[in-house]
């Protein structure tokens, strides 16, 4: 995904995640065809007939089949662009609800100090569970390597069970199954201190995540339509190669025709090649959605949440000589009232 200032002018002439150098390729040959046709009907008799007025049928003929390719192009980047943004939802609502399980789980950890060494092992172990599910789930989606989607330290992790993980198929069922083994062993031992109402809540939000990424999965694995993308660029080539420089060639002086079949062409394939580039969004190009970022930014929230200190409630060092009065007073009323009004009411009093 590229960052960029939508108020910065200059950003929006950058070549880079640009289609334009691709659209360039059609219309700058079929502005060339069109002053090529252009010479052609004035020097040749048998072509000269198609310079001749267009009939009504010939003129209905040809709106109806630009109308028709337009509604298609729209629909289609349409689609496209829903399609970019349901999967970057989908992977954030997936991350967050995740996060925030781990985060439960932490805060549920027992502070008896017998117990402080198996909290501190469980919470490694589910720190990197998660951390191997958001990796796995990256990789499923974009079809890439884990070295792009790295995980936290596996040191101290069992190997053989590293190993396995390798060579199954199913990387985020089977790891999401040893979460909530870890869970339940956690709960069992007394290492989490709730109540299991409360910790059914944590099992809902680790499901939720899963569906979120299966829906995602629904994004990377299904492309576009077969039938309706090849009729589109059938179309589209045809329009571009034919109808609109023969129109442009009639009645125009060749600078005029090359001018607008450029214009015209540019426009309609920029329009088409921006949803061919964001109808699939995981992957490695310029545009596609910064999965490495969502991964590597899931690794670190995640090192937060095992700091001492995050562990930790705020604590009164010294008692504030306040009263609840004065509390209500100094939150509400004088942050809502301006400065020159709440310095007369109180010269007032």
């Amino acid at each position: 995904m590229i960052i960029y200032s939508s108020t910065k002018s200059s950003e929006y002439l950058r070549w880079r995640g640009s289609v334009a150098p691709k659209s360039l390729r059609w219309a700058f040959p079929c502005a060339l065809i069109s002053v090529a046709f252009h010479y052609a009907i004035h020097h040749s008799q048998a072509l000269a007939e198609l310079s001749m007025k267009p009939t009504v049928s010939e003129t209905t003929g040809w709106t109806l089949f630009t109308s028709i390719l337009g509604f298609l192009i729209v629909f289609r980047a349409q689609l496209s662009y829903s399609r970019y943004w349901e999967g970057l939802t989908l992977i954030e609502r997936a991350c967050a609800v995740w996060l925030n399980g781990c985060s439960n789980l932490i805060a549920f950890s027992s502070t008896a100090p017998e117990k402080r060494e198996q909290v501190d092992d469980f919470q490694y172990l589910l720190s990197r569970y998660m951390s191997l599910l958001v990796s796995f789930s990256m990789c499923d989606l974009s079809k890439l390597g884990r070295t792009r989607f790295p995980p936290l330290s596996m040191e101290g992790v069992d190997p053989d069970t590293l190993a396995y993980l390798e060579h199954t198929s199913a990387k985020q069922n089977v790891t999401m199954q040893w979460v909530q083994r870890l869970v339940v062993e956690a709960a069992r031992l007394g290492i989490v201190d709730i109540a299991p109402p409360i910790l059914s809540r944590v099992f809902q939000e680790f499901s939720i995540g899963i569906v979120h990424v299966v829906d995602a999965r629904k994004i990377a694995n299904a492309p576009f339509p077969f039938a309706f993308a090849q009729m589109v660029w059938i179309m589209l080539s045809f329009f571009s190669v034919v109808p609109v420089p023969l129109i442009c060639a009639i009645g125009m002086s060749p600078a005029k025709s090359f001018v607008y079949t450029f214009i015209i062409v540019f426009a309609f394939w920029s329009v088409h090649l921006i949803a061919v580039e964001i109808e699939m969004p995981f992957g490695d190009d310029s545009n596609d959605l910064p999965l490495d970022d969502i991964n590597r930014r899931f690794n670190k929230i995640l090192e937060r949440l095992l700091d001492t200190q995050a562990q930790q409630t705020l604590q009164l060092v010294k008692r504030p000589q306040v009263s609840v009065r004065h509390l209500k007073r100094d939150s509400t009323l004088a942050c809502a009232l301006p400065m020159d009004l709440e310095e007369g009411g109180q010269g007032g009093k």
